[in-house]
């Protein structure tokens, strides 16, 4: 993975850090393949309590790599549309809390990415824009519709239609921002948020997070909770004895 740097601390957060800065990370087929990778081992991987997404330069994503785009067969531009959207939605889908950092510049493909994670803090030098329009297509990563759960149907025709980027400040006034703070604050704020978030317990945070979003990870946890509460009864585990024993002697 390259482009893409992981680091995990004891406490369990674990750091992913877009590493393509002589390419303003645009997102290519192999950095989309190793988020998704990333996404899917996070998952499996036991322990983990958090996720932060950054970047080690600092313009956070400039979208999708116009390299891959510019010419074209539809087959190719289904085959990355897919794969944006679903690296995103493993991303969006952790049970943990996922963090973003963005510093500088989140556009396109790098708007739609930040909106995957659960919480965002930006510095005032953030940027965050669908300039799609003024290059002949639109959003394919999942963008669209997280940012209308967020601000609602005019925000996203206004920013889909003109081009035009968001601040900072009007970023965070519409909730696209959940933390915003200086660029020397950076660090100290995303802290305070680890802390915050580390102190709290894991399994109900997944709980709380599959009730805003994916209905399958819902039903998912929703099952979970009512077998593990079932499994713990006392008539479930004489039940389950009684069949052990019955096996036993049979």
């Amino acid at each position: 993975m390259s482009n893409l740097k992981i680091e995990t601390d004891p406490r369990g957060c674990r750091t992913l850090w877009l590493d393509r800065p002589a390419k303003r990370n645009a997102l290519d087929e192999a950095l989309l393949s190793d988020l998704l990778d990333a996404a899917i081992d996070t998952r499996m991987t036991p322990d983990l309590r958090l996720v932060v997404l950054r970047s080690t330069s600092p313009l956070f994503c400039a979208g999708a790599d116009l390299n891959d785009w510019a010419d074209i067969t539809p087959a190719k531009a289904q085959r990355l549309s897919l794969l944006g959207a679903k690296a995103f939605q493993e991303l969006a889908d952790l049970p943990v809390p996922v963090v973003v950092v963005v510093d500088g510049a989140a556009l396109g493909g790098g708007f739609e990415l930040a909106l995957a994670g659960d919480i965002r803090i930006a510095t005032t030098q953030a940027r965050f824009g669908f300039p799609e329009a003024r290059l002949g297509n639109t959003p394919a990563w999942g963008g669209v519709p997280r940012l209308t759960k967020l601000c609602g149907v005019g925000t996203i025709l206004d920013v889909l239609l003109t081009g035009d980027p968001i601040n900072a400040e009007r970023a965070e006034r519409l909730g696209i921002v959940q933390r915003l703070c200086a660029p020397d604050d950076l660090d100290r704020t995303l802290m305070g948020l680890i802390d915050s978030l580390l102190s709290c317990d894991t399994t109900t945070q997944g709980y709380i997070k599959a009730m805003f979003g994916n209905p399958s990870v819902l039903i998912a946890a929703k099952e979970a909770a009512l077998a593990g509460f079932t499994a713990t009864r006392e008539e479930a585990s004489a039940r389950k004895q009684a069949f052990l024993d019955s096996r036993r002697k049979a």
